[in-house]
């Protein structure tokens, strides 16, 4: 028998605005799009737990969560319905894992912040930091670093995906470290200029910033036509891109009034001579809902 029920909506993202390293703490700078994952969690005094076995992070979110409020006799029911697609770099499963985390804990009749989710997350993976409120800076592997930015202007992106999928897990325990170090000085500059952004509420500033982190990230995860693909956009409208660091994906961001994105997409297939998985979305601030 179940006792109490919650529901919760975590967004993804799109990639990440900036990713590096900053004095040795790797960070991001969140990108969360109005794409969701939607948690409903039952739970019951029976220490089973009912969930698609496919989501074992999530399940694993569960365990840790009910351990944390010492609360290791009950179990309960996990039910996922995301928007997110998987293993493209779009937060999916820190989506799910913080969804589960949250309900839990509500269900349990405790409350949590975003520093007690986030902690829990990164016991399980490497994490995006959507479950933070607006735009985040954030230390995905050790939660070092969490820090407030604000929100960005109202706007539109058009989410590219090429194809393929990266495991966070296997990439995170790669070492780039003497490229995160290269990089470093150039990283610092666009974090700056992308918080000037935000404080001056200047879209063109912060799309500045990801595009710069964009292409520093060459190095670390190639992404074929990426050249090409930031020349077209600058060139037919676009304010700038940003990609998913750790993924496939790219979004290539306008302001919100550009009404030519269909046009857009049609002439960018031509010009890369390329077949592209798209749709659009809004980024948007993190932070769950319920």
């Amino acid at each position: 028998m179940f006792l109490k029920k919650y529901t919760v909506k975590v967004p993804g993202s799109c990639g990440e605005l900036i990713q590096g390293m900053i004095d040795g703490i790797n960070f991001h700078v969140t990108c969360p799009v109005n794409l969701f994952s939607e948690v409903c969690v039952s739970i019951s005094k029976n220490s089973d737990i009912i969930c698609d076995k496919s989501y074992h992070k999530a399940i694993t979110a569960m365990k840790k969560t009910l351990k944390y409020y010492s609360a290791n006799n009950f179990g309960g029911k996990i039910r996922i319905n995301s928007s997110i697609p998987a293993g493209k770099g779009m937060a999916s499963s820190t989506a799910d894992i913080s969804g589960v985390i949250i309900s839990t804990a509500l269900s349990l009749n405790e409350t949590i912040n975003e520093e007690e989710t986030a902690k829990i997350a990164l016991s399980i993976e490497p994490s995006d930091g959507v479950m933070f409120k607006g735009i985040c800076m954030f230390d995905h592997k050790f939660g070092k670093i969490h820090e407030y930015l604000g929100n960005i202007p109202e706007n539109k992106i058009l989410i590219l995906d090429l194809g393929g999928t990266v495991d966070t897990l296997e990439f995170n325990n790669k070492d780039f470290l003497s490229i995160l170090k290269e990089n470093e000085d150039k990283i610092n500059k666009a974090v700056k200029i992308l918080k000037d952004g935000i404080l001056e509420k200047d879209l063109q500033r912060v799309c500045e910033a990801s595009t710069a982190s964009a292409i520093l990230n060459q190095k670390i995860l190639y992404k074929q036509n990426l050249p090409k693909i930031i020349n077209f956009s600058l060139n037919n409208g676009a304010l700038g891109i940003n990609i998913a660091h750790s993924g496939t994906v790219i979004g290539i961001i306008f302001n919100k009034d550009f009404n030519k994105i269909s046009k857009f997409t049609d002439k960018l297939q031509k010009e890369i001579n390329t077949k592209l998985c798209c749709f659009e979305s809004e980024i948007i601030g993190g932070g769950a809902i319920y």
